[in-house]
C-alpha cells in the first residue's frame, strides 16, 4: 500500500471517532440559548420587522424638500428680441407645528418597533428554552423504557431456555414476547418524538439546512422553589413589559399624529422666491406666496381615521394590562402547584434498582408473571411521570419569567451571587 494510502485510511479512521464525539456533544440550556442568538434565523426575523416598522416611523418624519424652478421667456416683438429668465425656490410651510409634532410621533414609533422586536425575541428565547426541556424529558423517558426492554428481554430470553427444557410453557413466553413488542412499540414512538423536538430545536439555533442535530441535554436540571410575592410580580410585569411599553409609545405617537391630522385641515403657505433677470437689463428678486382654499375638504377623512386608531390602541393598552395580569397570576398558580407535586414524588422516589429486584424476584419464584409486569409497568409510568412533572415546572418556570419580562432568573440569579 502506497504512502498516500496509507495516510487517508489514517485520516478516516482519525475522522470518524471525531464524528460520534460532535453528534453525542452534551449542551446545557445556555448554550443552547448562547447558539439561538448568535444563529437563529427566526431572530433574524423579528429583526428585520424591527427594521421595517422603523423604517415606516422614518417615512412619517417631515423633510424640508424645497422645489427649484427655472423659467425662461422668449418674446418676438416686431425687430426687437425679449428674453426673460426667472429661477426660484419653492417651499410648502406649516405653520401650526406639524414638522416637529410629526419628528416626534416618528421617534416614538421607532422606539416602539425596538421594544416590539424585544419581545418577541423574549418569546422566541421562551420557545428555545421548552423544546429543549421537552427533549431533556424524551431523552431520559427513552432511556426508562429501554431499561424495561432490557428487563423484558432477559426474562423471556430466560423463559425461552427453560421451554426448551420443559420447564416453561410457551403461553407464558407468548405473554413475555407481547409485552416486549408493546414496550418496544411505545418507546419507538418517544424515539420520534425526541427526534422531532431535536429538529424544531435545531431549526431555531442553527442558521445550516441540516435536518437536525444529535446532542444530549444536560443531565442536571434541578428544581428550586420561588418566593416571589404574585402581587410584586405583577407591579413589575406592568412597569417593565416590553410589549406594554412598546403599546405605550406607539399610543402617544398616534396621540401626536391625531394632532397632525387636525392641525392639516389648516391650508399651508407656500413660500416663492426668485430672482429674475431681463433682457433689457433689469434684474432683481421675485417673492410670492399661496395659499390653498379649502372649501371642500377639511381633512375630515384623516382626522376621523387617526383618532379610531388612537383610541383604538389605548383601547388594547388597556385590555393588555389585564391580560397580563391575569398570565403572571395563572403562570405563578401553575409553578407553585406543579413545585408542591414535584415535592410529593420525591417522599416515594422510584430507583433503577426496582426493575432488577423485580426481575431476580420472578426468577427466584418470589414473584408471579403478572407481579413482575405490574412493576414493571408501574416503574416506567413513574419514572416517565417524574421527568414529566420536572419538565412541566421548568416550562412554567420559563413561561412565569417571560410574563415578568426576566424577573424570575434575574432574581434567582442574583441571590445566587
Amino acid at each position: 500500500m502506497t504512502s498516500s494510502k496509507w495516510w487517508i485510511l489514517y485520516l478516516v479512521v482519525l475522522w470518524i471517532p471525531l464524528q460520534g464525539h460532535s453528534q453525542n456533544q452534551t449542551l446545557s440550556l445556555e448554550d443552547v440559548v448562547e447558539q439561538f442568538e448568535q444563529n437563529s434565523l427566526q431572530q433574524k426575523l423579528a429583526k428585520f420587522e424591527e427594521l421595517r416598522k422603523q423604517g415606516a416611523a422614518q417615512q412619517y418624519k417631515s423633510y424640508m424638500n424645497p422645489e427649484i424652478s427655472i423659467f425662461s421667456e422668449q418674446l418676438n416683438a416686431g425687430t426687437l428680441d425679449y428674453e426673460e429668465k426667472t429661477y426660484q425656490i419653492s417651499q410648502q410651510i406649516e405653520l401650526l407645528g406639524q414638522p416637529f409634532l410629526r419628528n416626534k410621533s416618528a421617534g416614538k414609533s421607532s422606539e416602539a418597533a425596538g421594544l416590539s422586536y424585544q419581545y418577541d425575541r423574549s418569546l422566541l428565547i421562551q420557545k428555545v428554552k421548552s423544546l429543549y426541556t421537552e427533549y431533556w424529558f424524551l431523552q431520559h423517558k427513552l432511556e426508562v423504557y429501554d431499561q424495561a426492554l432490557v428487563v423484558i428481554n432477559q426474562v423471556l430470553e430466560s423463559a425461552r431456555d427453560r421451554r426448551s427444557e420443559g420447564t416453561e410453557s410457551g403461553l407464558q413466553v407468548q405473554r413475555f414476547s407481547i409485552e416486549k413488542n408493546r414496550y418496544l412499540r411505545l418507546r419507538n414512538e418517544v424515539e420520534l418524538e425526541k427526534m422531532q423536538a431535536g429538529r424544531e430545536l435545531a431549526s431555531m439555533i442553527t442558521s445550516s439546512d441540516d435536518a437536525g442535530i444529535e446532542f444530549q441535554a444536560d443531565p442536571d436540571f434541578p428544581v428550586e422553589p420561588i418566593m416571589e410575592d404574585p402581587g410584586m410580580l405583577r407591579q413589575y410585569a406592568l412597569e417593565h413589559r416590553y410589549d406594554l411599553r412598546a403599546m405605550q409609545l406607539q399610543a402617544e405617537a398616534l396621540g401626536l399624529r391625531f394632532k397632525v391630522e387636525k392641525r392639516d385641515r389648516l391650508p399651508d403657505l407656500k413660500l416663492n422666491v426668485g430672482y429674475k433677470n431681463q433682457s433689457d437689463g433689469s434684474e432683481g428678486f421675485v417673492i410670492g406666496g399661496g395659499i390653498q382654499l379649502p372649501i371642500f375638504n377639511r381633512n375630515s377623512g384623516n382626522v376621523a381615521v387617526a383618532e379610531a386608531e388612537h383610541r383604538s390602541v389605548e383601547t388594547s393598552l388597556q385590555l393588555k394590562r389585564k391580560t397580563v395580569r391575569n398570565q403572571v397570576d395563572i403562570a405563578h398558580l401553575r409553578v407553585q402547584n406543579l413545585y408542591e407535586q414535584w415535592q410529593e414524588m420525591q417522599r416515594d422516589p422510584l430507583s433503577p434498582d426496582m426493575l432488577e429486584t423485580s426481575r431476580a424476584a420472578y426468577q427466584e419464584g418470589r414473584f408471579t408473571l403478572v407481579e413482575l409486569l405490574d412493576a414493571t409497568k408501574a416503574y416506567v409510568d413513574g419514572r416517565s411521570f417524574q421527568y414529566r412533572i420536572n419538565a412541566d415546572y421548568h416550562q412554567a418556570l420559563f413561561t412565569l419569567d417571560t410574563a415578568t419580562s426576566g424577573k424570575i432568573f434575574s432574581t434567582q440569579n442574583n441571590s445566587d451571587q
